[in-house]
């Protein structure tokens, strides 16, 4: 479930014992040769424990060269454990009002290990996290779009983006050309 196991990872699964206890086998597994102990996650602190081949494959990662790196945008539910973000990891820092939680109905889009949107449960508002927003692609939109079309039922009403709104965005016409309808609330979805 887990590539990496830390004390985030052991708290947020309720393990018995908590994570003392899986220090001490984790610690067992690394003397024996079958895991090793490292930081490989900024922001999980120091115990963090991986299989050698998700090492490699994160060291992989770290040294290919930044300009072939393409990473396709994924939408997840908010409360997935795919989801590090309110759950090993903190929510990113964003100026707006909304604070963003782990609920069933609420989505993230996430890319090459970064949080781009967050979709708030009844779909009312949204934030994207994006330093310049016109420069967003659209196929961040177009992997929430994919996602909202598995629940065939939902209908919702978007009004806001970053406390803005949804109209007087950058995001207005990519929500659109991903699927949303323009109406005079905002953007229809369903």
């Amino acid at each position: 479930r887990y590539g990496i196991i830390s004390r985030q990872a052991v708290i947020a699964e309720n393990i018995p014992g908590g994570f003392p206890s899986m220090q001490t086998l984790c610690r067992s597994m690394e003397d024996s040769g079958r895991i090793m102990r490292g930081r490989f996650v900024e922001g999980l602190g120091g115990a963090q424990f991986a299989e050698r081949l998700t090492i490699d494959r994160l060291r992989d990662l770290a040294t290919q060269a930044a300009q072939t790196r393409h990473y396709t945008p994924v939408a997840l539910s908010a409360n997935d454990p795919a989801n590090v973000w309110g759950n090993l990891l903190p929510w990113p820092a964003h100026p707006a009002t909304l604070v963003p939680t782990r609920r069933a109905g609420a989505l993230v889009v996430v890319s090459g290990g970064k949080l781009l949107l967050y979709l708030a449960q009844g779909g009312k508002k949204m934030l994207v996290w994006q330093e310049k927003e016109e420069l967003l692609a659209p196929e961040v939109f177009h992997a929430l779009t994919t996602a909202l079309r598995r629940e065939p039922r939902l209908r919702f009403t978007l009004t806001e983006v970053n406390d803005l709104p949804v109209r007087q965005t950058p995001m207005f016409t990519l929500l659109r050309e991903a699927g949303f309808s323009s109406s005079p609330q905002g953007l229809d979805w369903g």
